[in-house]
């Protein structure tokens, strides 16, 4: 072996020259053998080889067989071994397999989830190991995070043993601190504010925490102010660009912008170019290409006027006003094309809106899908065109408000398709979402303890669109039972029927209520938005003394109602309802009157009136942000000398009166702190509105309540009004509506805790 190593050797030592006698003179391969392997199958690595028995053994055919081996990507070392035998060379090669991979994984990741990393690696699990690969994977985690604003990741691949054959590769990740834009500058920039355009771009500068203070701004810790978002930088020159048109500067130039990061990669700045040029001013407004309206209709709430400073959001707010003309006529397919005409020298700019009307429209079929379990008649009820009816748009708005509002449905589409020159088919597509809900909710405080509710309500029994519910409460204080059933369009005509059966059992410390009763509401839509309703009920009412020797003396108004006695009557009500959408409103307003008339003429004891009015106003602002103000009044009086009923006060104080204070502890109380309940109610509810996350539904609320409850003898005075406020989270969760609010009372009395927390929960089945 040792001479026909040497003369192996000889031979890559060999020039070019000598070539051809070596290969006449090389010895004759024998055999061709491969130890070492574990996991490859032996045929498969020497399906690879090309160096068969009886070849000649060359160098070029040894570095050759060396080369396809290292080439399958299986080994970290190959060695070649040689010896003669029977007139030959038995040729060996001896491998070493890579590491094999049985697992990857992430360590020290919080801000990109396994699956999304495993997305961006190439390197794969139950492989061999390829460190090139490992190495180029950790850079690709690495520009993961780079993209999302980690700018400072830091990521190192580590080989673990799992045991003697398998390995694990595990990235430890070090996040280190999401990149924040903590300045925008705009050189050049004097007709406009930082403020007014930070309204519109994607991109803005960061908040601190006391920016809600010094700034009046939304930090950034609960907005997303200073968060880089490169695929919107494009967008964001145009955004500042339509500022700068809204104000009249036609010839602004914006420059693309520069970044800087810090040298701690913890910051971003951000550079832009600006050069304004003059604000143009409004020569002329004309017309162009309309038949179905002549110049002057047009011209009738032009909110555009010659000599004023041109503004590219009142041509937008033009082209919306005339093609809703158009489209209340039947020419849904109306478009408006603007041409400004600006003559630099002048500095002036003239609009001309060419009109291009299309045909007027009527629909042909009407076809609903996606409605699985609910009917086709509940959902067309609600569309407010028909077939054969002449196209609509603000009826096509309307009817997707009203299918928006019955809460039955994830996402309404209703889309207009031309089928003839003048025929469109209305599709109207659903997607159902469930409708049957558990509710559970409760609150907490020292006098009422915890108190639990528990609703099943189904909104949509058989599809029909009735509603069905059996809601209970227990508590320490309070006990209810209810059933109600209601078909909010009998036989599908404007008239609704409800019907309750309830009891209830409650504790005022001071007296002990036990309620029986039901009652039937006949309801009918009067107009579009105007609702009027009557109710015939009847109640068996109990009123006990829980305590020996509270009465006579000491409570005459709870005292002389103890016993057995029973309110029967009518309970009427008016309302009108604007509001885009109930369950998170953004526009409205929400107005109702009600008079209720406890009578002895239909077998009661109890003669009463009770009258109350409710007004809620939604005024949308900046940011999606909205503003509520929600007033409330009320008054009921006995009749004939008669005491007013117990159950017909107003309890002011709780979550859907008065935040901040416990259940009816805004009005009169006994002087050990028990309910009397109210005569008269007066409440302002004052609702800052914000979203947290559209996408998820959840809003914050500052809110304001200002408010307090009368006694029977105790004239409504301002001055006397309580005040609370705090803070309200909501959200319209897929398990339903949910509620959290904390209100302070700013006024506390002796007796009174000075803050209260209440919640609601909901639950799908």
């Amino acid at each position: 072996m040792p001479v026909l190593v040497l003369a192996l050797a000889a031979l890559f030592a060999i020039g070019d020259a000598e070539w051809v006698r070596a290969q006449v003179s090389a010895p004759l391969v024998n055999s061709v053998t491969i130890r070492g392997q574990k996991r490859i199958e032996l045929q498969a690595i020497q399906g690879r080889l090309t160096l068969k028995a009886s070849d000649r053994l060359t160098p070029d055919a040894l570095r050759e067989q060396v080369k396809i081996l290292y080439g399958t990507g299986y080994f970290e070392d190959v060695q070649v071994e040689t010896d003669s035998a029977d007139g030959g060379v038995a040729v060996g090669f001896i491998v070493r397999e890579k590491p094999f991979i049985t697992e990857i994984v992430f360590d020290g990741n919080e801000e990109l989830s396994d699956d999304k990393l495993k997305e961006k690696i190439t390197i794969k699990s139950q492989t061999f190991l390829d460190q090139q690969q490992a190495k180029e994977s950790a850079e690709k985690i690495r520009l993961a995070y780079q993209e999302d604003g980690f700018y400072n990741c830091q990521v190192i691949p580590v080989i673990q043993a799992v045991d003697e054959d398998r390995k694990r590769l595990t990235y430890f990740i070090k996040e280190g601190t999401k990149a924040k834009v903590r300045r925008i500058n705009f050189e050049g920039m004097r007709a406009v504010t930082k403020e007014e355009v930070f309204k519109v771009t994607a991109t803005r500068e960061w908040i601190p925490w006391y920016g809600i203070i010094t700034q009046m701004k939304i930090p950034s810790l609960l907005s997303d102010a200073g968060v880089l978002k490169r695929e919107e930088l494009g967008n964001d020159i145009e955004r500042i660009r339509e500022v700068y048109l809204n104000k009249g500067y036609l010839n602004v130039q914006i420059s693309q912008p520069t970044l800087e990061l810090s040298d701690d990669k913890k910051w971003f700045e951000i550079g832009y170019s600006v050069v304004e040029g003059e604000p143009f001013i409004v020569q002329e407004v004309g017309f162009r290409g309309n038949t179905v309206f002549e110049d002057h209709e047009l011209r009738e709430g032009l909110g555009i006027r010659p000599g004023e400073i041109f503004q590219r959001a009142k041509i937008r707010g033009e082209i919306t006003r005339i093609t809703d003309l158009y489209g209340a006529k039947g020419y849904v397919f109306s478009d408006v094309v603007p041409n400004v005409t600006p003559d630099n020298s002048a500095r002036t700019a003239t609009i001309t809106l060419n009109v291009k009307e299309g045909e007027m429209m009527r629909i042909r079929e009407i076809h609903v899908t996606g409605n699985d379990k609910t009917r086709d008649n509940v959902v067309r009820r609600e569309l407010r065109l028909d077939e054969q009816d002449v196209i609509d748009t603000l009826a096509l708005k309307r009817s997707f408000q009203r299918l928006n509002n019955l809460n039955f449905f994830e996402t309404v589409e209703i889309l207009p398709q031309q089928v003839d020159v003048d025929k469109v088919d209305l599709n109207v597509k659903v997607k159902e979402k469930p409708t049957g809900q558990f509710s559970i909710g409760g609150g907490f405080s020292t006098l009422d303890k915890l108190v639990a509710i528990a609703d099943i309500t189904e909104g949509n029994l058989g599809g029909n669109g009735w509603l069905g519910r059996i809601r209970g409460q227990l508590g320490q204080q309070r006990s209810l039972g209810l059933v109600t059933f209601r078909n909010p369009y009998v036989n599908d005509s404007y008239n609704a029927l409800q019907l309750d059966i309830y009891r209830s059992m409650t504790n005022y410390i001071s007296y002990f209520e036990s309620k029986s009763g039901a009652s039937a509401t006949w309801s009918r839509w009067l107009s579009e938005y105007v609702n009027g309703s009557i109710s015939l009920f009847g109640e068996q009412l109990k009123y006990s003394d829980p305590q020996e020797g509270l009465c006579p003396d000491l409570i005459p108004l709870i005292c002389r109602q103890l016993g057995t006695q029973s309110s029967t009557g009518f309970r009427t009500s008016l309302f009108r309802d604007t509001r885009d959408y109930y369950l998170d409103p953004r526009t409205g307003w929400r107005f109702s009157l009600g008079v209720d008339y406890g009578t002895p003429a239909l077998g009661g004891t109890n003669h009463f009136f009770k009258y109350y009015a409710d007004v809620i106003k939604y005024t949308p602002l900046i940011y999606d942000t909205r503003f509520s103000v929600h007033v409330r009044y009320g008054q009921t009086e006995g009749i004939g000398g008669r005491p007013i009923p117990l159950t017909e006060r107003f309890f002011v104080g709780g979550i859907n009166t008065m935040r901040g204070f416990v259940f009816g502890r805004a009005g009169p109380v006994t002087p050990n702190g028990s309910l009397l309940g109210s005569a008269k109610e007066l409440i302002f509810n004052n609702d800052f509105i914000f979203t947290i996350s559209s996408e998820a539904k959840l809003n914050g609320v500052f809110f304001f309540d200002y408010g307090n409850g009368f006694d029977d003898n105790e004239p409504v005075q301002i001055n006397k009004l309580r005040s609370a406020a705090g803070f309200e989270a909501r959200w319209i969760s897929p398990f339903g509506p949910l509620r959290a609010a904390y209100g302070i009372n700013l006024d506390p009395r002796p007796t009174e805790r000075m803050g209260v927390f209440e919640f609601t929960i909901g639950s799908l089945f």
